[in-house]
C-alpha cells in the first residue's frame, strides 16, 4: 500500500481549490489517503512538514511566490532552487492570480454573477485604489479582499477552469501525487 500523502497549503482558499480540482484529475483523496492541510501561512511550514513526516507521510504543497524563503528553508534548500522535486509548487504571485489568469476576465463575469458578487465587483472597480489596475489585477484584489470570498471563488474557479488551462502549480501538485 502506498504511503499516505499530506498536501500542505497556506490557507482555506488553497485547500478549496485543491479539493475542487482533485476529482478532475482522477484523484480520489480519501481512497488515496491524501489530506489537504491548511497550515495558516508559510511560516508554519517547517513544523507541518516535520509532523507529517513523523507520521510516515509523503509531503508536498502549494505556496505563494513571496513565501519561497520559508519553503526553501523548511526543505533545507536554497531560495531560487527548484522545489518541485520535493513536491512544492509556487503560485506566481499567488493562487488567486493564477486562477484568474487561467479563467480570464470574460470567464470571471459569469462566476461573479452566479456568486451574487458582480455588482459589488463593479463598485470595487470604481474605487480610486483599484480603478487604474488591469481587470485581472482588479479581480485578484477583489477576490483576495475577503477570506470567505477567497475560498468561495478558489473552488468555483477550480471547477470552471478549462482542463488545458489549469495553472501550472495546481497541475504540478496533482501530478506529483502519482510520482514515485
Amino acid at each position: 500500500m502506498p504511503r499516505p500523502i499530506t498536501l500542505l497549503v497556506e490557507g482555506a482558499s488553497d485547500q478549496a481549490a485543491v479539493l475542487a480540482l482533485a476529482p478532475r484529475f482522477g484523484v480520489d483523496l480519501d481512497a488515496e489517503q491524501i489530506t489537504v492541510t491548511v497550515i495558516g501561512g508559510a511560516g508554519n511550514l517547517g513544523r507541518a512538514i516535520a509532523e507529517a513526516a513523523a507520521l510516515g507521510h509523503r509531503v508536498g504543497g502549494l505556496y505563494d511566490e513571496k513565501e519561497e524563503r520559508f519553503v526553501a528553508g523548511a526543505l533545507n534548500r536554497q531560495e531560487g532552487e527548484d522545489l518541485t522535486r520535493q513536491g512544492f509548487f509556487a503560485c506566481r504571485p499567488d493562487l488567486e492570480l493564477e486562477l484568474v489568469r487561467a479563467i480570464g476576465a470574460a470567464g470571471m463575469t459569469p462566476l461573479l454573477e452566479a456568486g451574487g458578487d458582480l455588482k459589488t465587483f463593479r463598485n470595487f472597480q470604481d474605487q480610486p485604489a483599484y480603478r487604474d489596475l488591469e481587470v485581472l489585477e482588479q479581480l485578484r484584489h477583489y477576490i483576495a479582499a475577503s477570506g470567505a470570498r477567497k475560498a468561495k471563488y478558489a473552488a468555483l474557479m477550480a471547477e470552471a477552469v478549462a482542463f488545458e488551462s489549469v495553472p501550472e502549480p495546481l497541475e504540478g501538485l496533482l501530478s506529483w501525487i502519482w510520482s514515485a
